[in-house]
Parts: structure tokens; C-alpha cells; sequence
């Protein structure tokens, strides 16, 4: 009788370990994913299927891509201009922006200021390569000294600093094409 009481013991308990690990690896298994389901409620019609919230892409952030800054003898018709080009045609600069999820900042004109470009699609890596170009174009002879600084689709950030005369454009290229945007290209 002894024995009967602890072989009873012994299968009760293996019996028990059986739903456990049972339970625990129905939680784990692809037909899981139809009782998750079950939790979406329909409202309407039988017909409509559940949507699930999609999660913002934790990857993408603004970054600003471009600055562009500047300094004079004192000129107040300064009218420097950062441009900023993308793949597939768009065009920021000079006060327009065709550039998606995209913003520049306002057309400034004056002895000193500065201009930016935010890039709201970046990701460290899968960035959209961007080109960019500062030009300049002003009567007279009106000298001005510019700094840009800017970063590439490898998330390198690059740096340059010109004082050169009173009309250029430079160009600075980092693997989308470069249209005509200056009257002195």
C-alpha cells in the first residue's frame, strides 16, 4: 500500500510537470499568434480586420545635414545661400523646399547669418545621400567668408571655410547629382 501511495505521488507530479511544460511551450508556438489575434475587437462588421498600431521607426530622427553660416565687412545686401540636393530631383535653397520630410530653414540676407537644413529621414544606415552648394550672387564688390558644415549619408561630418569674392558658388558633392542652381555654374 505504501508503494501505491507514492507511485500515485510520483504521477500526479509528472501529470503536473505535463501541463507546465505543455502550456509554457503553446505560449512559445506559432499558434500563439491566433490567440493574440483574438484580442483585437471587432466593432462594425465582421468583415473588418484588426489593425495594429504601427511603432514609429525608432531608428529615424531629425539631423541637421547642413549649416551654413556667414560674415562681412559690414554689407547689408549680403544674399548667401545654402542648396541641398537629393536623389531623385528635390531641391532645397534660396527659400524653397521640394525636398521630403525635409525643412530648411528661412532665406537670411544681412552681414552675418546662417541657414540650415534638417534632414527629418535619417538613419545611421540607410541615410539618402545628399549633395550640397553654397552660392552667392551680388553686385559690386562685396566680400564675404562663409563656413558650411555639413554630413554625408555616412553619417561623416565634413567642414569647410571660403572667403572668396563678391559672386561664386562651390559645390560640395556627396553622391546626388549637382543641377544647375547658380547663374555663375
Amino acid at each position: 500500500m505504501r508503494n501505491r501511495g507514492i507511485l500515485a505521488a510520483a504521477i500526479v507530479c509528472a501529470l503536473a510537470l505535463a501541463i507546465v511544460t505543455a502550456g509554457a511551450s503553446a505560449s512559445a508556438s506559432p499558434g500563439a499568434a491566433p490567440a493574440a489575434k483574438k484580442k483585437c475587437k471587432k466593432r462594425h462588421s465582421a468583415k473588418k480586420k484588426c489593425k495594429r498600431k504601427k511603432k514609429a521607426d525608432a531608428g529615424r530622427s531629425p539631423v541637421i545635414r547642413a549649416t551654413l553660416t556667414w560674415s562681412n565687412g559690414g554689407s547689408d545686401d549680403v544674399d548667401i545661400d545654402l542648396f541641398v540636393f537629393d536623389g531623385i530631383g528635390g531641391v532645397a535653397g534660396n527659400g524653397s523646399n521640394t525636398i521630403p520630410l525635409s525643412s530648411l530653414s528661412g532665406d537670411v540676407t544681412g552681414p552675418a547669418g546662417s541657414e540650415t537644413f534638417t534632414d527629418g529621414l535619417f538613419t545611421p544606415q540607410a541615410a539618402r545621400d545628399l549633395s550640397f552648394g553654397v552660392c552667392y550672387q551680388v553686385g559690386g564688390s562685396v566680400h564675404t567668408q562663409f563656413t558650411l558644415t555639413y554630413v554625408t549619408a555616412d553619417g561623416v561630418v565634413h567642414g569647410d571655410s571660403q572667403n572668396p569674392g563678391s559672386a561664386f558658388h562651390f559645390d560640395y558633392p556627396g553622391g546626388a547629382p549637382i543641377p544647375n542652381y547658380c547663374a555663375f555654374r
